[in-house]
């Protein structure tokens, strides 16, 4: 951190009303993206930010005035004294080298967000996003359904994985600050970006763990069709993952000849004949105005979504109507938040500072409730959590969600510690259960599905009839002793089972509501269809994302679905911090659109600087040169290296070739951007000879950001530096016993770690619930299970 001259006295801000977390104090040491958007995400919610600036500081250098989305709502200050800091609930950072502050300040919560962690093998290792995004097997899975292996695999724009992996060590921050605040006593959280990344790319762990089996971005989708397809006017995305769905796309074009031939009936026959499939397909869309068909087909529930760019994003209806876009005081117009809540605790209340425009302030006054540890009593129907255990232990989550952006809110929730009850019915059971992901040496059934597994750890399971009358008494129980009820049914849903937030709210009037849906639960769109990739596609991701000159593709991970469930999880916590404070219960909305659209900043301010919706760039960058994703010595082994500076420019010359550094084409930022083409070539031309591992640790050692684009398979079956942080975890499960799956990307220093228990089978815990938790006797117990009303393994285990 850069130091300034002492300031003779401190101005102290001013009380500001209790609302959201107005409690909190956050010093962000500036320094990546992930940081900065961690740090406005409490900001944003009323959180008293201080930026420390920094000479080296990756957020105000980047293009397009970015500093001006990520740093709204803070103050800035050159200098960190004793004083910010013991004043301080919370400090974020991304040094390797920063003396533990907890050491000094016991009730301090540090959140360290670094590429891969403060320990294991690679943790010396710099990272850059383009190391992140490819050395978590992300990018070897972009685009999907990819055809040509001479193309590299492919980085999403900006900074997706960084902002989507900084949301969740937030939401881990806050639920432990809120312990602090009870407990006394503080945390170090070592958070590890590449491996919260690496958790967020779907089936790829499944398919390697439980099929023995590599997911790639080469080859067929297991959906056809599943593609974006050119309009007259537009880009439209198409996915069909039900024959019904299928069935109607082909009477709203008409019925053609061509899709009534046998080799297109079935999923199956479509996926054996992708190519003429979407051949078809692309010769009818391109006679189409895309917005009467994304009606129309919507209107016959058929998945199809716009392609928006950032001016379509602009003018669009549904977010107008939503209110989904924020203006700054001084009229820069933003990007909302990823959720809606019934309380006005988000705000834009202030434009970015300039560096140091707070220099000499101290915090704002907050109420002696909040300086005392404890002094508010909880609103919680349980037991906050205690120093040394897990930061949300004693919150109880009536959990109805299903398939993946539901289950992976509420896994976060459950990995920090929340007791999460899912209920499930086995008359409508979960996408993940039906998938066949079963490994191959264990009898198929709805609990041996890899991809279930993934995403429901450290849950229990109760099996439920939710269409039984006497569901009803059970559910209901359950919500009066919960503190949040989380679902990701269609919109209506819920009040169809007699549990919209009304009958929640006269079971509880304590409890957190968080509904998960497609467009959010108003607007014109609320009734659409939406699946996972439709996120990306509507919030004008995947516009920008592709290689340079060409299409636009999709991003190779649904980042709709797990970018949804991180956001439901920031905003559940943060109601649940808000709540301890001011015995409020939020309700909370969170659509998938909008989810997505709140982290695609920079490339909404690329538009808003330039008028231009951005392009496609492949793994570039605006300005940072060389940026890319290179061969290595093999067949389809790539590596990733990037230079953010001139002492990483000249670094890499002295390995590659000290030549290039005397080249006048090369000397400087821009002339490097400007001749990228050729300097891409000589680089390349040195990769392709070389082993990728070894290519990246000459460049680490030399201080270049430089990591292989790793296949899934690398990953999980046997990565040292996954294996040493606790990202292999092998629990055991009563049907298909020790398989690898996602651990959790975080160690805390003062708490448990790692797993709790495996992913439940369908119903193993009903009885312990209903007995323990809910309070049922033994004998009411038998009655329910023989009625039918609740189902324990044996009879819901059947297929």
């Amino acid at each position: 951190m850069a130091e300034a001259a002492p300031v003779p006295s401190r101005r102290p801000a001013p009380v500001v009303p209790e609302a959201g977390l107005s409690h909190v104090r956050v010093l962000e040491l500036a320094g990546s993206v992930g940081v900065a958007w961690a740090a406005k995400l409490f900001a944003d919610l009323g959180a008293d930010v201080i930026r420390i600036e920094d000479d080296y500081d990756l957020v105000r250098s980047r293009p397009h005035d970015v500093h001006r989305w990520l740093n709204s709502n803070k103050r800035s200050a050159w200098s960190v004294s004793d004083e910010l800091i013991a004043g301080a609930d919370l400090v974020i950072h991304d040094r390797r080298d920063l003396a533990d502050l907890t050491q000094q300040h016991s009730r301090l919560v540090v959140l360290s967000i670094t590429p891969f962690g403060l320990t294991g093998p690679y943790a010396h290792y710099d990272a850059a996003e383009i190391n992140v995004i490819h050395g978590s097997s992300w990018g070897n899975l972009s685009p999907g359904g990819a055809a040509d292996p001479d193309l590299p695999p492919l980085k999403a724009p900006g900074h997706h994985a960084n902002i989507n992996v900084a949301s969740v060590a937030a939401i881990v921050a806050l639920a432990a600050t809120e312990r602090a605040v009870v407990s006394g006593h503080g945390e170090h959280i070592d958070f590890s970006a590449v491996a919260a990344a690496a958790k967020l790319t779907e089936v790829a762990p499944a398919s390697v763990s439980f099929l023995g089996v590599e997911a790639s971005r080469l080859g067929t989708r297991t959906v056809v069709p599943w593609r974006i397809f050119q309009c007259v006017d537009g880009l439209l995305q198409l996915i069909c993952p039900e024959q019904s769905q299928w069935e109607s796309f082909v009477e709203l074009m008409g019925s053609p000849e061509w899709a009534s031939l046998d080799v297109f009936a079935t999923g199956p026959d479509r996926t054996q004949n992708s190519d003429v499939v979407n051949m078809y397909l692309a010769e009818w869309f391109a006679e189409q105005r895309a917005d009467e068909i994304y009606h129309a087909a919507q209107a016959a529930r058929i998945a199809v979504t716009p392609v928006n760019t950032m001016a379509q994003l602009e003018a669009n209806g549904h977010f107008a109507e939503r209110g989904f876009f924020a203006t700054t005081p001084d009229g820069l117009k933003l990007p909302g938040p990823g959720f809606q809540i019934d309380q006005p605790w988000w705000n834009l209340a202030a434009e970015a500072p300039d560096a140091g425009a707070h220099e000499g302030e101290s915090w704002r006054h907050r109420t002696v409730a909040a300086e005392g540890a404890g002094a508010a009593a909880s609103a919680s129907s349980t037991t906050p959590a205690a120093a040394g255990g897990r930061p949300l232990e004693g919150v109880r989550v009536c959990d109805f969600t299903w398939i993946w952006a539901g289950p992976f809110c509420t896994q976060i929730l459950a990995h920090l510690g929340a007791d999460v009850i899912k209920l499930e019915s086995p008359d409508h059971l979960c996408m993940f259960r039906r998938l066949p992901l079963s490994p191959p040496d264990s009898p198929p059934s709805h609990d041996t599905s890899g991809l279930f597994q993934l995403y429901n750890s450290d849950k229990r399971s109760v099996g439920i009839d939710l269409s039984h009358p006497d569901a009803v008494e059970v559910v209901a129980r359950l919500v009066a002793i919960s503190d949040v009820v989380v679902d990701n049914f269609g919109v209506g849903v819920m009040d169809r089972l007699g549990f919209g937030v009304e009958q929640l709210r006269a079971i509880n009037p304590d409890v957190v509501i968080a509904s998960l849906s497609g467009y959010g639960s108003t607007g014109p769109c609320a009734q659409y269809v939406a699946y996972g990739p439709a996120g990306g596609a509507f919030a004008g991701l995947y516009a920008s994302n592709g290689y340079e000159g060409g299409p636009a593709y999709e991003t190779g991970v649904a980042i709709g679905d797990p970018c949804t469930g991180i956001t439901a999880a920031w905003a559940v916590v943060a109601s649940l911090a808000a709540r301890r404070r001011s015995g409020i219960a939020a309700t909370i909305d969170v659509a998938m659109a909008e989810a997505v659209a709140a982290t695609v900043g920079e490339g909404w301010m690329q538009y808003q600087q330039s008028g231009q919706s951005p392009a496609p760039i492949g793994n570039h960058d605006p300005i940072w040169s060389p940026h890319n994703c290179y061969p290595a010595r093999g067949d389809d082994q790539w590596v990733t290296i990037a230079c953010t500076d001139e002492d990483m420019w000249q670094s890499l010359c002295t390995v590659i070739d000290p030549g290039l550094a005397t080249r006048p084409e090369f000397a400087g930022a821009a002339n490097r951007k400007r001749n990228e083409t050729e300097l891409d070539a000589a680089i390349s031309a040195w990769t392709q000879t070389r082993d990728r591992w070894q290519i990246t640790e000459e460049l680490q050692a030399v201080g270049v950001t430089a990591f292989p684009s790793l296949a899934s398979h690398e990953l999980w079956t046997g990565d040292p530096h996954f294996e040493a942080i606790g990202m292999l975890e092998r629990p055991h499960h009563p049907r298909t016993g020790e398989r690898v799956v996602p651990g959790v990307p975080w160690r805390l220093s003062d708490g448990p770690n790692g797993l709790r228990r495996p992913a439940p089978l369908l119903g193993q815990h009903t009885v312990e619930v209903l007995t323990d938790v809910l309070g049922y006797a033994p004998d009411a117990v038998d009655d329910l299970i023989a009625r039918g009303v609740v189902q324990e393994p044996a009879t819901a285990h059947t297929d």
